[in-house]
């Protein structure tokens, strides 16, 4: 199964709604997209030929080996290593600080370490990041922006929400992503989260990469930038070779969390 694949909008588009619908038949797709069924077929024999979907008998559903896991889920999975993540994530982020963090579930382990600091201004779409810096009582400034709520992750999302934040300078940028590849560089899932980082990146005076060492094994669907894109990367173990090559190619720090993440 190759990573990184090159997809066109229809077709990012129909991996998206076979997330959100488990399955569907031609007919579905095409009335959704108002293509044709041949249009349609083709576009699921690129996807299949890429691993991306599986097809049945009556229809096609997404590949499980390719779906992002519910949030829930990715917050159980690879705990230790996220924790040790956060701890040393926050270690760089320097006091009276404005940081951008990401819905991921890793930013969600390094905003509790964030809750004990005072004096950070943090802008997020997660609700669940705001919801752990406010256990805290006022010790931080929270800024969320409009748009509309995505239940399954309490995330915000929408156009307004990238223009609402694009208006912020912060000095650290701070985001996850589902696979790290030495191919393809960083890549994710959801189109929205997507864009979002990729007009946040530039924005920031300091971009980190949260990243535990499950993700330099897996692939995503939509590549998000490079590894070059980023100044410093987080992760609890030593990188495969090449992607530490790439990093010092790239001139971007790598930090690896002291201490032992469990199995």
């Amino acid at each position: 199964m190759r990573e990184g694949v090159a997809l066109n909008i229809r077709q990012q588009s129909i991996a998206e709604w076979l997330q959100k619908t488990q399955s569907a038949s031609i007919q579905d797709l095409s009335e959704q997209f108002q293509v044709s069924d041949e249009t349609i077929r083709r576009d699921l024999r690129y996807l299949a030929q890429q691993g991306l979907v599986e097809k049945f008998h009556g229809g096609v559903r997404l590949n499980e080996e390719r779906t992002e896991a519910p949030f829930q889920r990715r917050m159980r999975e690879m705990a230790d290593a996220k924790r040790l993540i956060g701890i040393a994530a926050s270690a760089l982020i320097a006091d009276k600080s404005t940081v951008f963090l990401d819905n991921s579930s890793t930013s969600c382990f390094l905003a509790r370490q964030l809750a004990l600091r005072s004096g950070l201004t943090v802008i997020t779409l997660s609700l669940e990041v705001a919801k752990i810096l406010s256990a805290s009582g006022q010790r931080h400034r929270i800024i969320l922006p409009g748009g509309e709520l995505r239940v399954d992750d309490q995330t915000l999302i929408g156009a307004d929400a990238i223009r609402f934040a694009s208006q912020f300078t912060p000095n650290y940028c701070i985001i996850s992503v589902a696979a790290v590849s030495p191919e393809h560089g960083c890549m994710d899932f959801d189109l929205f989260e997507t864009e979002f980082k990729r007009v946040m990146m530039p924005l920031a005076e300091t971009v980190i990469l949260l990243a535990d060492s499950s993700k330099f094994r897996k692939s995503g669907l939509i590549k998000v930038c490079d590894l070059a894109a980023f100044d410093i990367m987080v992760t609890e173990a030593a990188p495969p070779a090449i992607i530490a090559d790439q990093l010092d190619h790239a001139d971007t720090s790598l930090v690896i969390a002291p201490g032992e993440a469990g199995p």
